[in-house]
């Protein structure tokens, strides 16, 4: 008897479907169990118990009998197969719960009529209800099939004699039955939480690819961003200046050929300034921008602008000292760009310059020149440019204007 149980058991937790997780909770699938094996096994259980019961001499002798009970071992096999697994496909908890039931109710009946030889047939409902029943709902079936056994075994001997077969023949086999399946059952739960946890797996990777993606997306943009600062705040200061010195030029060619001459010679050496600020601004975008000093490089900015036409003057407060590379160059190209705009919209005629190595360690740089000034001055590209490079070294900037009272820019580094 045993034996068959335990058939039932393990083509139930190795059939084609290991879905879902039985018996924990009803909001969970329903679990799938039939399969070729589980069919095979359960119509093995059943043709046992009918046999053992039919060919015993004397149980079935009553007209009818045999063939009633012959009826009912083909619906039992039929509903324990074919039933269960429509209520399976369907995930209709309440169906499987139904053909369980009517398992149980024709087991029973043919464990009693038979006087307890066909108590096989109570072994398999008793491993489908561990299968798709919780804990106390299984140990309730196992009781029930139990106690109709001991009934059927009493009808045909004594009390004391049927405790005894009940204990034997059919003990035995129902605690093999309910202890493995629970063994079995848990063994397919890990399975299902494993198969869960992969996929959970899977979807986290998902997201951590698309995450990748767009922080890629993110750094290209950020990096179309930085050489678009590097175009505008260095070559486009160049450009600026460059033209500035040819339009004088052509102004003074008739009347001052010297001058026009000087201007020429002037526009020629910011355009080689200019092509090595562009291998400059590449060295840098590559991360090998060679060291230059910060307060040099802002006097080459002062004379620049002061050739240009617009009076300049640098003035160095505190110790200078040597700041980290993207610090000093932030710095240097927010005075390229303030001076630049002072050429070009402030229609000044003196900026004054100023770099600050204050004793906290913070450095400062004004530039304010005596230009119209501005009500609401936008935010173009070159502030925001400049703003961008400020907190990205952790600055901050500050501007200030007014109508007729110049433009000033400060940056400030702690």
């Amino acid at each position: 008897m045993s034996l068959g149980a335990a058939s039932i058991i393990d083509q139930a937790v190795a059939g084609r479907d290991g879905a879902g997780l039985a018996g924990a909770s009803p909001r969970e699938p329903v679990a799938r169990f039939v399969g070729p094996g589980y069919v095979i096994a359960f119509v093995a259980v059943t043709l046992a118990g009918f046999a053992q019961a039919a060919t015993t001499p004397g149980v079935l002798a009553a007209p009818g009998a045999l063939d009633g009970l012959a009826a009912a071992a083909v619906v039992f096999a039929l509903l324990g197969t074919l039933g269960l697994h429509l209520a399976e496909q369907r995930g209709s908890r309440r169906g499987v719960y139904l053909v369980l039931g009517v398992l149980g109710v024709l087991g029973a009946v043919a464990t009693l009529a038979s006087q307890g030889y066909a108590s096989m047939m109570l072994l398999a409902v008793v491993s489908v209800g561990v299968l798709h029943l919780g804990a106390r709902a299984s140990a309730g079936v196992t009781v029930a099939a139990a106690a109709v056994a001991l009934l059927a075994f009493a009808a045909r001997d004594s009390l004391w004699s049927a405790l005894v077969q009940a204990e034997i023949a059919f003990g035995s086999g129902i605690a093999f039955v309910f202890v493995f399946s629970r063994i079995a059952l848990r063994e397919h739960r890990a399975r299902r939480d494993n198969e869960r946890l992969v996929a959970e797996l899977a979807a986290a990777n998902a997201r951590l690819t698309a995450q990748a993606v767009h922080a890629e997306q993110l750094a290209r943009a950020e990096e179309r961003n930085r050489i678009a600062r590097e175009i505008h705040d260095g070559l486009g200061h160049f450009l600026t200046v460059v033209h500035i010195q040819l339009e004088a030029a052509r102004s003074t060619l008739a009347s001052d050929p010297e001058r026009a001459l000087a201007a020429l010679t002037r526009s020629q050496q910011l355009t080689h300034e200019g092509l090595c600020e562009v291998r400059r601004s590449v060295a840098l975008l590559r991360g090998s921008a060679p060291a230059r000093p910060l307060v040099e490089a802002l006097g080459a900015l002062a004379d620049d602008s002061t050739a240009a036409g617009v009076a300049t003057a640098l003035c160095v407060e505190g110790t200078p000292r040597r700041l980290a590379e993207p610090v000093e160059f932030t710095l240097y190209r927010a005075a390229q760009e303030a001076l630049t705009n002072a050429r070009r919209h402030a229609r000044a005629s003196h900026v004054a310059l100023a770099l600050v190595f204050a004793d906290s360690g913070a450095v400062r740089l004004r530039v304010a020149d005596d230009g119209v000034g501005a009500g609401d001055p936008a935010e173009g590209f070159g502030l925001r440019g400049m703003r961008e490079r400020a907190e990205i070294i952790g600055g901050t900037l500050a501007v200030t204007t007014a109508p007729d009272q110049g433009f000033a820019i400060e940056l400030e580094v702690p």
